[in-house]
């Protein structure tokens, strides 16, 4: 990597830490990593994420068409080498969640929301759907890491934060990053813009992700609460 493509990776960060404070320390995480979350919200958390994984991997096979081979290539292995499935489905197990009821189960306005707003990128340029992946990555290491020295009592929790201290998460996390940078060396400034906005977005739904779980958000709300 170049200075000026570094440089836009440690902008993306900067631009994004507000929000990500707020993740960091929102109730939903606070409470995971003290064990006093619910089961049953965690239980609607992996309902959802698990949606949510299901489309981010055939966004990153989508966004993987538009880019050149070798970028492309990186992206499919991205999808298929963080290991977040593998670390995932022991969690489901002792959840007693299996696929068939995350299946059935609705999916949530935030959720449908975000990934929408990533669909949407792909017709915006591919370099800024590329950024809008980042922070799913980024963001969960960033957690991981600030909560490592605390051992939350509930396993199953504890087994959330370790999920995404593994070797492999951390390195296809960096991996990514050093894409978003490659893209961004090669692009101008009105790509560049794109690409921010796509990564700011996407760790704004982040955060309204630990919200939606924390609430067990329901289509409902947004008739009620529309705002």
């Amino acid at each position: 990597m170049n200075a000026n493509s570094t440089k836009f990776s440690e902008t993306l960060h900067q631009a994004a830490t507000p929000l990500w404070q707020k993740s960091i320390h929102h109730p939903f995480i606070t409470e995971l990593a003290s064990g006093k979350l619910p089961l049953t919200t965690f239980r609607y958390y992996l309902t959802q994420d698990t949606k949510y994984l299901a489309a981010f991997e055939q966004l990153h096979e989508r966004t993987a068409a538009l880019l050149p081979q070798s970028q492309g290539d990186l992206l499919l292995k991205l999808a298929a080498g963080s290991g977040e499935d593998d670390q995932r489905n022991p969690m489901l197990e002792q959840m007693n969640l299996s696929l068939e009821e995350i299946q059935k189960a609705p999916i949530a306005p935030n959720n449908y929301a975000y990934i929408t707003h990533m669909e949407h990128q792909l017709s915006v340029n591919p370099a800024a759907a590329v950024a809008g992946l980042l922070p799913c990555y980024w963001l969960y290491d960033e957690i991981a890491d600030y909560w490592k020295n605390q051992t939350s009592p509930v396993p199953v929790y504890q087994a959330f934060f370790d999920s995404y201290q593994t070797v492999g998460f951390d390195t296809s996390t960096r991996q990514l990053i050093d894409l978003v940078n490659d893209l961004a060396a090669a692009s101008n400034e009105t790509v560049r813009q794109q690409m921010m906005t796509a990564f700011l977005r996407s760790s704004s739904y982040e955060l309204g992700f630990w919200q939606m779980a924390y609430t067990h958000q329901t289509w409902s709300d947004m008739i009620n609460n529309p705002a």
